[in-house]
């Protein structure tokens, strides 16, 4: 029998907070007090859900009253500011972010989408330059750096960002599509079939989310699609 090693609570401890400074571009662990964490914790809730953003909006103006430094509750108030659509807004709070720790990519990004959303496009371009350097090597922000640099016409950007975010996850559906639409966008319409062709046979994407998808639509014919689309 092998034993299992113990980790002593520090060393957990250690680890809780080596990945936190690691997700937060080398910011310092958050030392927020359990009633601070739990606003947090409640806000990402009402966030991904998508069901109530002025509530999570609320949770994190009163985080960000106690701690205005807070990085993870600034870039959270960014997202969710986003999808409030207010993207000035949001673009405050992810410079505030960037401008703390110019190591997180993520908050980058969020002035990349922010930016661009809110019709700064010089701005958007030389945050995502900054973005590309410090991104995590993880698929999901690898694919919204591809979906705006194509919305900012960085083309060869978008699908080198693309194409490292399918080799990130190949159990991501959300890499394959921006990857074709990036195609798509570079008149490859064989590469771009291609590319959806693997995702459909791997199980990763469903042919009904690439006939929705604007962008994608009429590839659904391509011979490289068409017997795959009739699943």
């Amino acid at each position: 029998m092998v034993a299992t090693p113990v980790i002593a609570p520090a060393a957990v401890q250690a680890q809780q907070a080596g990945a936190e400074q690691t997700s937060n571009g080398g910011a310092p662990p958050e030392e927020r007090s359990p009633a601070l964490d739990r606003q947090l914790r409640r806000a990402k809730m009402a966030w991904r859900r998508g069901t109530n953003l002025p509530e999570a909006k609320a949770r994190l103006d009163h985080l960000l009253r106690q701690r205005p430094d807070d990085q993870a509750a600034r870039k959270l108030r960014a997202e969710v500011l986003l999808e409030m659509d207010r993207p000035g807004a949001a673009l405050r709070d992810a410079r505030h972010a960037a401008t703390s720790y110019p190591r997180d990519g993520v908050a980058h990004l969020l002035c990349v989408e922010a930016a661009r959303r809110d019709s700064q496009p010089a701005l958007a371009r030389r945050a995502l330059a900054r973005a590309a350097e410090h991104l995590p090597q993880k698929a999901e922000p690898h694919v919204r750096f591809s979906w705006n640099a194509m919305q900012l016409g960085r083309l060869a950007q978008a699908e080198a960002f693309g194409r490292v975010a399918v080799a990130l996850d190949s159990s991501s559906g959300a890499a394959p599509r921006q990857l074709a639409r990036v195609f798509v966008e570079r008149d490859r319409a064989d590469e771009a079939a291609a590319v959806l062709a693997r995702g459909v046979r791997a199980g990763v994407l469903a042919p009904r989310v690439i006939r929705r998808d604007e962008r994608l639509r009429d590839l659904t014919d391509h011979p490289r699609l068409r017997e795959l689309m009739r699943r």
